[in-house]
């Protein structure tokens, strides 16, 4: 993989200027009131019918019923009203699991109604990116991103994208690095030493920085054991898939599965299962590749195809049924951890693995209502739950007053039919509003990932660490 970069470099870093494939197509109007809307409360699953919400300088400002609101005034006293024509608002979804390569992953989101994602796996385009978005010169999600992953050198299932640290003193050292470069979240992966894990905790409690990402399992000659990973107060332990690989060496038996969920519980841990991406990987091997080839893969990074490749081909040829079956045990397994008290939230690893960014979202709430979620509870692990974990619970996640107008509004009542979720009505996001035509324009951005300027970006991540 390195000559393939390599081959690249002088292409890539010649391609300054390259524009960005979204850029803001007008400014906010002051006011703006959706009227003709029933509203979902987030909390109890109740409707508020034929509601009015106001949005004020990207802000819910009032929220009630239509007969008793005028729409108030405001600074400059202009006013944009949105006939909702019956329609329903939830709150704007959030992916926690995702990697973003382009402005295009960025139209994906919105497109479907994710208006926040966490990035697991930051490269030095990607704080710039989200202070654009925050500035407004830019239209996307909101976006959080960790640093780069950290990994020990000479672990299992390293790349070049990740920081390889070689014990503590190297450890410290790069997360002062993320630090300094603006990073406030870590991302650890598996196969980090004790000493390494034990150093990134202690610096990361020092600079105030938040850690998440997979089981720690320490090294052959000193592994740790699935507590280690419980005690260190993660914000999330990724996918459902490692959390069974390691703290159960796949072993399906349910009650030692639900013996495991029970300790999670106690420990307070807040899972991601991403039983999409898994799912994805699963669905590759029963169609011998051919899932590889779908039509929502129109907005899949071509990049991330050529990192990849080999392990579709390898997967497509996988002759045994055990992917289709660990994948039903990683979704009971998901319901027993959220039995037992688990608080889970949805992240779809969108960007990866064939999963498109947006649509999987959708994809991900189905899937935790497979694993026995009521829908209620699916649909809270995408909005209140996330907005929980990231410290935003009183900012985003909810159609109130005094929280960000991020939004959808969706046809019908999702929790009876989670799947009109894939079709929304219109997005607000920080106030800006898309209907039905600008999401259109949206899901056909997301189909135009920029090549180059992905390859510019690896590129750079890769030569200046």
């Amino acid at each position: 993989m390195r000559l393939i970069l390599i081959s690249f470099i002088s292409l890539c870093l010649a391609a300054c200027g390259v524009p960005s494939a979204l850029r803001p197509a007008g400014e906010a109007v002051d006011i703006q009131l959706i009227e003709n809307v029933d509203v979902l409360d987030i909390e109890t699953g109740a409707i508020a019918r034929g509601q009015v919400v106001r949005v004020e300088d990207g802000v819910i400002t009032h929220v009630g019923p239509q007969g008793r609101f005028n729409g108030g005034s405001g600074a400059s006293g202009e006013i944009h009203r949105i006939d909702a024509r019956g329609g329903l608002i939830i709150p704007g979804l959030i992916d926690m699991h995702v990697h973003v390569f382009d402005e295009s992953d960025l139209a994906a989101n919105l497109a479907y109604g994710v208006t926040t994602v966490r990035n697991l796996g930051g490269m030095p385009f990607h704080l710039p990116m989200a202070r654009q978005i925050e500035e407004g010169r830019l239209l996307g999600p909101r976006l959080i991103t960790t640093g780069t992953i950290l990994n020990e050198n000479g672990g299992r299932n390293t790349n070049e994208l990740q920081s390889l640290v070689s014990g503590g003193d190297a450890a410290r050292s790069e997360v002062r690095r993320q630090y300094a470069a603006g990073y406030r979240h870590l991302k650890l992966y598996s196969n980090l030493t004790r000493e390494s894990f034990a150093a990134i905790r202690e610096e990361a409690e020092l600079l105030g920085m938040t850690l998440s990402g997979h089981p720690v399992e320490g090294s052959e000659t000193e592994p740790l054991d699935f507590s280690a990973t419980l005690e260190a107060g993660f914000v999330t332990i990724e996918h459902a898939e490692s959390i069974v690989w390691f703290a159960l060496q796949d072993d399906t038996d349910p009650e030692r599965a639900a013996a495991l969920a029970r300790q999670m519980a106690q420990a307070g841990a807040r899972v991601t299962p991403t039983l999409i991406v898994h799912d994805n990987l699963a669905r590759i091997v029963e169609t011998n590749g051919a899932h590889a080839e779908r039509p929502e893969l129109e907005s899949f990074s071509p990049v991330v195809r050529v990192f990849e490749q080999d392990s579709y081909d390898f997967w497509a040829r996988y002759p045994h049924d055990d992917r289709s079956r660990m994948q039903a045990f990683y979704v009971e397994m998901t319901g027993l951890m959220h039995e037992a008290g688990v608080e889970l939230v949805v992240g779809s690893d969108a960007g990866i693995m064939v999963t498109p960014h947006g649509i999987s979202v959708s994809q991900e709430i189905e899937l935790l209502m497979d694993a026995g979620l009521s829908p209620l509870a699916a649909l809270q692990a995408a909005t209140i739950n996330p907005a929980g974990a990231l410290g935003l619970g009183e900012q985003i996640g909810r159609v109130e007053p005094g929280f960000a107008a991020d939004f959808l509004l969706l046809p019908d009542n999702p929790l009876t039919d989670m799947s009109i979720l894939r079709s929304p009505r219109g997005v607000m996001r920080d106030g800006q509003w898309f209907d039905e035509g600008a999401l259109a324009e949206l899901r056909e951005a997301s189909t135009r990932p920029s090549e180059i300027r992905t390859w510019r970006r690896v590129v750079r991540h890769v030569v200046t660490r």
